[in-house]
């Protein structure tokens, strides 16, 4: 009897420790808020919007606190896909996209900016970041599937996507 009930314990035990293993981050229960966004395939039905070419067009705001604008930044191209990330020469292969919805006190909160000072009008938005990288265009606003704004040295800058 002793026997069967240390049988019973171990095996117990081994089910325990099992059931603590890597869980599936893709699955459905996640948060609704933040999602790897490179698990998709690079069919166009399924990419995120923002994937394509972009290219910077204007300076649309800046922070309280803020470097010069730097207007070298206007004109130059930017790639976001499965593969790499760039923006001008620099770039990234393999990049990890992390989404998130943020709403605009959170931004403000953030920030210290309204979302509204940057022509967003909505109740909040979402930002993408991409892991391991910290150039210009490594951390964007998606305003709308035409439209994002990224933050360098305290000012806004908006892409548009490059037309095919």
């Amino acid at each position: 009897m002793k026997r069967i009930f240390q049988y019973s314990a171990l095996l117990l035990l081994v089910l325990l420790i099992s059931s603590c293993g890597k869980t599936d981050t893709n699955s459905s229960s996640g948060s609704a808020s933040e999602s790897p966004a490179n698990t998709n395939t690079n069919t166009s039905a399924d990419a995120p919007s923002y994937f394509g070419e972009w290219s910077v067009q204007s300076i649309v705001g800046s922070t309280p606190v803020s470097a010069a604008e730097d207007e070298k930044l206007i004109g130059m191209r930017v790639t976001y896909s499965i593969e790499k990330a760039s923006f001008d020469k620099d770039e990234i292969m393999s990049p990890e996209y992390k989404e998130e919805n943020i709403t605009k006190d959170d931004f403000f909160n953030e920030y210290r900016n309204e979302l509204s000072d940057l022509g967003i009008e909505t109740e909040s938005v979402k930002t993408v970041s991409i892991n391991n990288w910290t150039n210009p265009g490594s951390s964007f606003i998606v305003k709308d599937d035409q439209t994002m704004i990224f933050l360098w040295d305290g000012n806004y800058y908006e892409m548009k996507k490059e037309k095919k």
